[in-house]
């Protein structure tokens, strides 16, 4: 397997790369130190399947570099390691198709284990993560811009009880509202969180630090 390790930082670029080669026999590391490379390097080397990428390179900006390396390499799972944990960008990555968000205070198993399955085909990111209390964000008149604080606490609520399996109707009746009301928490739930239906936002929240 062929992965490419973006950082700017060459300590962590030579931190990680003892604990790739465990991810899968015949693994070979490429490095990337920008944006720059991490482009040349995808477009020379054929067959990459994983990018770890910061976010904090040169030349790399979260809007414009995701769906760059989506764009002319959609085979390529693309994660994001990186020592900012807030949850808006960690959303927002997300939604720009990243497999995964992986801080990097994460423990070295726990980082090989979030790995394992996003090359299962998963998606990752600590629970602990999205549960931290958002911070608002400022509009023109002084007021939160909801749209950008993440899941709510009934988002949240209805989340966990998806995860345990419950169908809608259950859940409706579990929290005394209308299925209808259950249907239109989880469309955002899935907006929020970039996936497409209800085993994807399980699996999403699933894994844990």
């Amino acid at each position: 397997m062929r992965i490419l390790l973006a950082d700017d930082h060459v300590m962590v670029r030579d931190g990680l790369r003892p604990f790739l080669m465990q991810l899968a026999e015949n693994t070979e590391v490429y490095e990337a130190g920008s944006f720059e490379e991490v482009v040349e390097t995808l477009d020379r080397v054929e067959g990459i399947r994983l990018v770890l990428l910061d976010l904090r390179m040169p030349g790399m900006t979260v809007a414009h570099g995701l769906p760059a390396i989506r764009e002319r390499h959609p085979l390529a799972r693309v994660v994001v390691l990186s020592s900012v944990t807030e949850r808006k960008q960690i959303l927002e990555a997300m939604g720009l198709g990243a497999a995964g968000y992986i801080p990097k205070r994460l423990s070295a198993q726990a980082m090989l284990s979030a790995l394992r399955l996003i090359i299962a085909g998963e998606r990752y990111v600590p629970a602990a993560l999205l549960e931290e209390p958002a911070r608002p964000t400022p509009t023109l008149y002084g007021e939160p811009d909801n749209s950008e604080r993440g899941l709510t606490a009934r988002e949240r609520e209805i989340l966990d009880l998806l995860r345990e399996g419950l169908p809608n109707k259950l859940i409706a009746r579990r929290l005394n509202v209308s299925e209808v009301t259950v249907k239109s928490h989880l469309c955002h739930v899935f907006r929020k969180l970039g996936v497409q239906n209800r085993v994807q936002a399980a699996r999403f929240t699933m894994a844990a630090e």
